[in-house]
């Protein structure tokens, strides 16, 4: 079987999409044997940089040593487009692709050193602008571009002023409107130059479809009217270019043709033959009526009127789906309640599986803490933060959604591929990232690419997973992050041990609680010896290593279930279950044993030594906890007595 990585780089670009249309149909009608992986990156140089780094993050997942060639589909690598990320995500992969030494093709672009497929952006153009003025006799015309510098916006700008200098010395600059590729254009471009020149052209030419939309709509709003007031033209021939009304005029790019090619590039190089370097495709004027050309028959509006309410119901279903995946997702709370959500909905939008691959964070509750603890989120590098640059190791396949059913895994990602080659060709899957702003969460694979990218309701729920992956995280971080300003409020910082008011909300508790079951605790207060001396001739650093030294020994000593809190500067209160005094004194032997050892930093020239009471409660009794431990300060106290009584006398 061979394998063939396709990186496709696009936010929502319908014509972008459409490239890849060919490829994916060559490979299954001709039933090859060949599994194809599609790399999908939905950043664009308009959006957020952290989240289009977050994006193009995807571009790096890959291994490309176990892929037989790859399919790149860059759309804009201008040299003004440098400083964007996304600029140097394509770059990247060009590199690691001609270090790989397998054969590649790009769809569109041009890039130095490799195969290419893609259409002529000047002679279409020509072909337009020739239509209009031999056909039609147009002589005044506005353009309305995509971005300034953008290379196929340019091309088609290129191709109408080459084809205008040659009948004309007009000057046309005046008349070219550029802002983007979407709708948005036409309306601001029309709204403008009827400002501007206060009546329309003999035609508008347009560089797509969406444009030129945009230009009728908002003629529309103003009293004009195509083709009456004036013709007009796109580019791409997306669906709804046949489906307006006009019916726009426009240039058929053959996509299925370009992706046909790709694949017969790869034939022919695994068969060792030879392929042109390069390959043009034709492509096709479709004349149609916003420039007067062709009358929409009766049984094509009928067609179109009945297409129109198969759309609008197959919407409302859609809608009713999706806002039911929302309300499921809206409750979900971990990630097996995302699937078990999305699993549901999966049959409805037309998607046979879906995994979702995570950062093993996700699964534990410690990592999440350390992240909290010292803030490594938002550090470069770091075994605990988020990678910003690729994929950690050791990722987790969190569950599988499959002809609507869900498989929680829990399971290291790699089982998921080895179920996929198991799987018979042809066969594809697509991969988007999961990402919290450039922070790389994991990726989500999706299998048939293609009905993907062509269906905007499934691009929605998928979004919505998306956005409930980020949303159960965040959710999760500030209920650890509540958690640790709790345990914080309650603990003391230098030693990790309940602090004044970790007495008052864990160590009362838990005594009345003993008391209720019939428990006696054994209650141990301890105090430093001679610190003031220490503070006084060796400085307060030394004192609070020396609190820390008796801390540790504490520590290593008693019982895990002990409860400690240190009750004030080199005080310290311990609640134990041990009741046997025998015990209770084995316990103060090993901690007193324990101190000269665990002062192991040598600052003192002597070990410092402490003080320790205790008294071990009556469970029948009404007595509280504050006064045993007032009993037991008092025999800590009458302890520290005895012992500066033995070392005075020892003195003597």
């Amino acid at each position: 079987m061979k394998k063939i990585a396709i990186f496709l780089d696009n936010a929502s670009n319908h014509a972008i999409y459409s490239r890849i249309s060919g490829l994916f149909g060559s490979v299954y009608e001709e039933d090859l044997d060949i599994a194809i992986y599609l790399f999908h990156s939905r950043g664009a140089w308009r959006f957020d940089e952290k989240y289009n780094a977050g994006e193009y993050n995807i571009f790096r997942l890959p291994d490309l040593s176990v892929f037989d060639g790859f399919v790149l589909i860059f759309n804009d690598l201008t040299d003004d487009r440098r400083e964007f990320i996304g600029w140097k995500a394509c770059q990247d992969v060009i590199r690691r692709v001609r270090a790989s030494g397998k054969p590649a093709i790009s769809i569109g672009t041009r890039i130095e050193g490799m195969y290419h497929v893609g259409i002529d952006n000047i002679s279409s153009m020509t072909v337009i602008m020739r239509h209009l003025t031999e056909e039609h006799h147009c002589r005044d015309f506005w353009f309305f571009m995509g971005p300034k510098g953008h290379r196929e916006s340019e091309q088609r700008a290129k191709a109408i002023r080459a084809y205008l200098s040659e009948r004309d010395d007009r000057d046309y600059s005046e008349f070219f409107y550029y802002e983007s590729f979407d709708p948005l254009c036409g309306e601001h471009g029309f709204s403008e130059f009827i400002g501007r020149f206060g009546s329309t052209p003999d035609a508008i030419v347009c560089a797509n479809d969406h444009i030129a939309i945009g230009a009728c709509t908002e003629a529309n709003r103003r009293g004009y009217e195509a083709p009456r007031d004036f013709l007009i033209t796109g580019f791409d021939n997306i669906g709804m270019a046949s489906c307006h009304t006009p019916a726009l005029t426009t240039i058929d790019q053959c996509w299925s043709e370009l992706g046909r090619v790709c694949i017969e590039f790869f034939k022919a190089y695994w068969a060792e033959r030879e392929f042109p370097r390069s390959t043009t495709v034709r492509t096709r004027l479709i004349p149609r009526q916003s420039c007067g050309c062709e009358e929409r028959r009766a049984e094509e509006a009928a067609e179109l009127f009945n297409e129109s309410i198969r759309e609008s119901m197959e919407m409302e279903s859609y809608n009713r789906q999706l806002i039911r995946l929302e309300i499921n997702l809206m409750r979900a709370h971990n990630a097996r309640e995302i699937g078990e959500a999305f699993a549901t909905t999966l049959p409805y939008l037309g998607c046979e599986s879906v995994s979702l691959v995570l950062d093993r964070r996700f699964y534990s509750e410690r990592e999440q803490t350390e992240l909290l603890k010292d803030g490594s989120q938002g550090k470069e590098t770091g075994e605990r933060s988020f990678l910003r640059e690729g994929y950690p190791p050791n990722m987790m396949l969190a569950f599988t959604c499959e002809n609507g059913r869900v498989t929680m895994a829990d399971v290291p990602a790699e089982q998921l591929y080895e179920e996929y080659k198991k799987k018979p060709a042809p066969k594809d899957c697509m991969f988007l990232p999961v990402h919290f702003g450039d922070l790389a969460a994991g990726y989500i694979v999706l299998a048939h690419a293609e009905q993907l990218i062509r269906n905007a309701y499934l691009v929605r729920g998928v979004q919505m997973l998306l956005s409930s992956i980020e949303t159960c995280y965040t959710q999760s971080r500030l209920q650890s992050a509540n958690e640790l300003l709790a345990r914080a409020s309650i603990t003391d910082a230098m030693t990790g041990f309940y602090n004044r008011m970790g007495y008052q909300k864990v160590a009362i508790p838990t005594y009345e609680a003993a008391c209720r079951e019939g428990r006696s605790l054994a209650i141990l207060f301890a105090d430093m010896d001679g610190l003031k001396t220490i503070n006084d001739r060796y400085g307060h650093e030394n004192g609070d290593h020396a609190i820390l030294s008796l801390a540790q020994a504490i520590r290593r000593v008693c019982p895990h279930d002990a409860l400690i809190s240190r009750m004030g500067g080199d005080e310290f209160l311990i609640l134990l279950n041990e009741n046997e005094e025998e015990e209770i004194l084995e316990i103060i032997r090993r901690i007193r044993e324990e101190v000269p050892r665990t002062e192991a930093a040598g600052r003192l020239p002597y070990p410092p030594t402490v003080s320790i009471g205790f008294i071990v409660s009556d469970a029948s009794s009404d007595q509280t906890l504050d006064h045993y431990v007032h009993l037991s300060d008092g025999l800590m106290y009458e302890e520290k007595r005895r012992a500066k009584e033995r070392a005075s006398a020892q003195q003597d």
